[in-house]
């Protein structure tokens, strides 16, 4: 089966996250195509056990994951995957359908963050509701046909010669290879989204938008979508001094994400000179759901009575406060890290990312498992409202490296 994904729309897939590693690991011996892991099960596992542990000690904590939508949906990869680890189709009973969507998982998650929806070359420029309704229509023509043995791609392919000019041959062709990431990462986007409103659960997004213009009308299309947003302008990380008066600024009170009408990610502090001045810029704001990480410039540690303050809204209603946790990357800044850390010291730094100081991690690893499930209990503990799943698509960058073509 040929792949659907290439470095490009990898790159663009995980642009929420930090810079995507792209140079293999030192040393590394690729496997034989049947021994490559799950890497999309491995990730939907690590979700899944550590959001059960949440639930189990607070009912009411809040989780959220901030890409990995081809964790909610069976796709065309783990179709292939299942193919090759079972042949002669022994479990097939057991398999999931393609596009079914993975119930396990999403019943444990009350919202998924998706980025771009609204800004950046692979914005939806149609209401999503009409999105998910064309695409329903499609995958059931799609369906009809391959019963009559018609077979034809998920997303429209175009096909040339387009001109007898060399350059305006290799013009247009980048132009159309553009044209279908761009509908193949829509695709993968929209059918997360129907997953997770079939369910119930919310969707929320970040936007990076170039204009201010642009941010507006963001703001306007989740408004009508029913996404919780956040949205500024440019590319930069997320660290922006926050407003006070938010978009669709909200006095009620907010216990949980399916209320939340707005939405403050303050995911790196070094912008606020001491802890205790970061902590009061976000007290003086109305947003209905704070995230931050757990210590201030990677080393204050926020306390309880830190998130205590963060609780209510400058206008006196409570709102969420949550902690952000990377699980596909580690950081050498971060709390956990200690003196000595390298690749392959421990063995789940996997190998570095573009971003100095950032590792992508061996999700699957016992070890690495044991670092996150300390993370989320000291989330817990310190009385957070919940816990924001970041860095997730670190499995896509698993299958470019190790595809499971023969």
């Amino acid at each position: 089966m040929r792949r659907l994904l290439g470095w490009g729309v990898l790159v663009a897939v995980m642009a929420a996250s930090p810079a995507v590693a792209l140079e293999k690991p030192k040393d590394w011996v690729p496997p034989r195509y049947e021994q490559i892991p799950n890497f999309r099960e491995q990730a939907r596992n690590v979700v899944e056990e550590l959001s059960t542990y949440a639930k189990k000690r607070n009912p009411a904590f809040q989780v959220l994951m901030r890409g990995g939508g081809e964790l909610l949906v069976k796709g065309e990869v783990e179709i292939e995957w299942d193919e090759i680890h079972d042949p002669g189709g022994s479990n097939f009973i057991k398999r999931l359908p393609l596009r079914a969507a993975f119930r396990p998982l999403i019943k444990y998650l009350d919202g998924v963050v998706l980025d771009g929806i609204y800004c950046g070359p692979f914005k939806f420029d149609k209401p999503l509701d009409v999105v998910i309704k064309e695409r329903r229509a499609w995958d059931a023509e799609s369906d009809r046909e391959k019963k009559m043995g018609i077979h034809r791609p998920p997303t429209p392919v175009e096909v040339g010669p387009f001109s007898n000019d060399p350059a305006e041959e290799m013009r247009k062709a980048a132009e159309i290879k553009q044209k279908q990431e761009r509908a193949e990462l829509q695709r993968r986007k929209t059918y997360a989204i129907d997953a997770m409103r079939s369910e119930g659960r919310s969707v929320l997004t970040v936007e990076s938008c170039e204009t201010k213009a642009e941010m507006e009308a963001a703001y306007r299309g989740a408004a009508r979508d029913r996404v919780t947003a956040y949205v500024k302008q440019g590319n930069g990380p997320l660290d922006d001094a926050p407003r006070v008066h938010p978009s669709r600024e909200n006095p009620a009170e907010v216990l949980g994400v399916g209320t939340a009408r707005n939405l403050l990610p303050i995911l790196r502090s070094d912008r606020f000179a001491t802890k205790g001045k970061f902590i009061t810029a976000l007290e003086n704001t109305n947003y209905d759901i704070v995230v931050v990480d757990v210590a201030h410039r990677g080393g204050d540690l926020i306390v309880k009575s830190d998130v205590q303050k963060l609780k209510y809204k400058n206008l006196g209603a409570r709102r969420l406060v949550l902690a952000v946790m990377p699980i596909g990357r580690a950081f050498d800044w971060r709390w956990y890290w200690q003196k000595g850390w390298d690749v392959g010291n421990p063995p789940f730094l996997y190998a570095y990312d573009d971003d100095p100081g950032t590792f992508i991690t061996d999700i699957g690893s016992g070890d690495w498992k044991g670092v996150l499930a300390k993370y989320l209990t000291g989330i817990i503990d310190l009385g957070f409202d919940g816990v924001m799943f970041d860095d997730v698509g670190t499995y896509l960058w698993f299958e470019e490296l190790m595809p499971l073509d023969k």
